[in-house]
This record gives structure tokens, sequence and C-alpha cells, in this order.
């Protein structure tokens, strides 16, 4: 909890005062006697009445008790869970205010992380603002499942979830009537939803091995229910759904990762793709490939494309993927990143990446500019750590163009594409 009290600001004192500002994670800032205080679901301009929920060394939190006066960009909330939940934390500005807020979030990593003066793109706008989770987490203590409060470890029951796409909602109705009626030691259940056959997979996770029961109720009652997971081990169907993204069909199982906005998906590949401005003799490294959905993609493109992944489930799914799809121009191979690309004999024209949010390991940065490919593609979905590897590879490269791209609308992430072409 760090100190209790820091300079005159205690735990559950109540302040007024007025947002300058909102950070990255979209939480409005303010300042009380000199210390930085983070509101979440306020904005700048407001003037608000504050509780201190919580002290640390160099700031502090708030929770907002009352808006004094409020700004022209807030909205009234469509879901009756956000006051309490952690889930999305932008549904009280409009729509165009969070995409202004996104673009200038990249302008600002840039610019203060990457020290890069680059022009940032408009953000390219999502399809579907709510319903378009193709995957959620739930958490489940005894018959209540939904997600975390904003900041703590607190169940938020829920019925239905706006972020989410209607069959998994659907889903979670006939999960939630069993568990009203059956004791349980459930923890976790993610919905999987999958476009290409609309079929849904679950994987459930629980302390007690006779909650199985549990697979024999969600298989009557839900009838697009395709596969079932249960602590690891698939119990009902073959452990796949199948997903379609930019004309190709992609197996997905329950630990590989695919976009979770199908829409934004299309949109971002074809983005990546037209940035990149491929040639039919060009040879492309995928990094981080997962389910190698940039891999194929790319393929029909090019000479051939390299994709590389640590997940051996995602390299498993790859390999399948490509069968589906008739591609014969890729190789994958599983293993770390930094460690994979030193073993690279080809001559590399462009490098795809698209690593986790801590961005790519520095090993890896070394041996792409070792690799010196005409151009890199960046994709990524944390534009801090995205403006810190830029700046390494900044004495070899050049950004030409930086396009967001909102796969998550009324959340503060947002998507990044970014062109890096040789100096």
């Amino acid at each position: 909890m760090g100190d209790k009290m820091l300079g005159n600001i205690k735990i559950d004192d109540i302040y007024e005062t007025e947002i300058i500002g909102l950070e990255n994670e979209a939480q409005g800032v303010c300042k009380i006697h000199g210390m930085i205080v983070f509101v979440p679901k306020t904005l700048v301009g407001e003037k608000v009445r504050i509780r201190i929920t919580e002290i640390k060394k160099n700031f502090a939190r708030g929770k907002v008790i009352e808006i004094l006066e409020s700004s022209d960009k807030r909205t009234k909330s469509r879901c009756p869970f956000y006051d309490e939940c952690g889930g999305c934390d932008l549904r009280h500005q409009d729509g165009k205010e969070n995409l202004l807020f996104k673009k200038q979030k990249v302008e600002t990593a840039l610019k203060k992380i990457g020290k890069l003066d680059v022009m940032v793109d408009d953000v390219i706008p999502s399809f579907k603002e709510d319903n378009y989770r193709n995957k959620v987490s739930f958490k489940v203590e005894d018959n209540r499942i939904g997600f975390y409060g904003e900041g703590t470890y607190q169940l938020i029951d829920i019925d239905y979830c706006l972020l989410a796409q209607n069959e998994i909602n659907e889903a979670l109705t006939v999960i939630r009537n069993y568990l009203k009626e059956n004791n349980n030691e459930i923890k976790t259940i993610t919905i999987k939803y999958g476009n290409a056959m609309n079929e849904l997979l679950l994987d459930i996770y629980s302390l007690n091995d006779k909650d199985i029961e549990i697979i024999d109720y969600l298989t009557t009652n839900i009838t697009n229910l395709k596969t079932v997971i249960y602590n690891g081990k698939t119990v009902y169907g073959n452990g796949y759904i199948k997903e379609i993204s930019n004309g190709l069909m992609f197996n997905v199982s329950a630990k590989s990762f695919f976009q979770v906005n199908s829409n934004g998906a299309e949109k971002l590949y074809d983005t990546a793709i037209k940035l990149a401005g491929l040639d039919k003799k060009d040879v492309v490294l995928d990094l981080y490939c997962g389910t190698g959905t940039i891999t194929s993609i790319v393929a029909s493109h090019v000479k051939k494309v390299i994709g590389i992944e640590i997940v051996e489930d995602a390299i498993i799914d790859a390999k399948e993927n490509l069968k589906i799809n008739n591609i014969s121009n890729v190789r994958f191979i599983c293993g770390d990143a930094a460690k994979e690309i030193t073993k690279i004999k080809e001559k590399i024209d462009v490098i795809f990446v698209d690593p986790p949010r801590k961005g790519v390991d520095r090993k890896a940065i070394a041996v792409m500019k070792k690799l010196l490919p005409k151009k890199i593609v960046y994709i990524s979905c944390n534009p801090v750590t995205m403006a810190r590897d830029l700046s390494y590879l900044n004495d070899l490269y050049n950004v030409k163009k930086v396009v967001p791209v909102d796969m998550f609308p009324n959340t503060a992430h947002v998507e990044c594409v970014t062109l890096l072409v040789q100096k």
C-alpha cells in the first residue's frame, strides 16, 4: 500500500479538484498538494469531488464521488456495470474524442519514449463499437460470473458484456443458469467465437475434477458449442474453432492467439500489407507469428515466408492452417525469436513483427539489424514498447508511416502499424 499518508494527503480524504489531463490508460490526472492523483472515468476540464483510495510513493489514486462540472465530451455509458467493472475504461467519452485520445497517445509515446518526431495518421475506426470481441475470459466465484472491479479482486456479477459478441453473451446466460443451480469450484471460463462456422470454444479451469459435470449441461444447452477444454484437456470436440480473415480460413485453439476484433483484424492486416509494398521476389520473415495469420496472408504476395513463434500449440495450428489454405511457400520455426533468427541463412527483404505487449526482445532487435531487411512492418498493441523499440532501430531505419487502428473501442487500448524503411 505504500505510505498511508503523504504530505497532507490521507486515505479516505475528500477533495474537490480539476482534471488536467488523461494518462496512458485514460485515467484522469489531477494534482492535490503537489501530488499527482489518478482518477478513473473522468475527463479533461472536469471539476470533481473525489475520495483518495490509495497512496503510493510518487502518486495517489482517487475515485469520483461526484462530478461537479462535466465535460461536453462526456457521454452516458450504455453499460449498467460500467461504474464498477474494470473491463472497459472509455465509455464515458464521446467516440470521436476517444479516437483523438488514441492518436495523441501514440504521438506522445513516440515523442517522449522514442524521441521520434513523426507524423501519426488518424486512427482507422472500428467497424463495430460494441459486441466486437470474439474472446472473453470470465472469472467465476461460486454461483457468480463476471469481471473484477476496477483495481480490485472483487467480482462484479455480469449477465451481459457489451464488448462481447452476441453469441458469447448467449453462452454466458446458459453458464450462469448452471452456476446458480450447482455448487462448483470453477475459477475461470474463457469463451471464444469463430466467425467461419458460427462456433464456440469453451476453456474451463476448475479446482475440482467433479465440475466436469458442467460439460453435459453446456453441450445440451448451447447449440453452437463446438469444443470444450477442461483443465487443459480437450474433453469435447476437436479443440478448434474456425475463423475467416482476409479471405483465408484459420484454426483457432484455446491457447493460440488470434486478434479479438475480427473485422478490425482484416483492416489491420490489409493496412500492414499495403504499407509493406510487397514484391513477388521478396523473402519475408514473420516474427512472433502466432497461428501464422500474417504469415499466411502475406504468402500470396511474395516468394517465401518464414514464421517464428515460441508457443508450440500455435505452431501446430499454423502448420494446419497452411494445409487448410493450400499454401506451400511458408516455413514455420518453433522457438525463441531471438535465438531462431540467428540461424536464418536467407537474405530477408521484409520483416513483419507483431510482438506481445512487452515488445521485441533486445537480442531479436540486434539480429533484425544484422539481417538488415529493406523494410520492417511493426504491428503493436502497446505504443510505449513500440516507441522504445523504434528508437533502437532508429540508427538504421526511418519511420515512414504510423497508422493507429481502433481494435478495442470503448477502451484505452490501440493497435498500431508502423513502416520502417532502411536509411
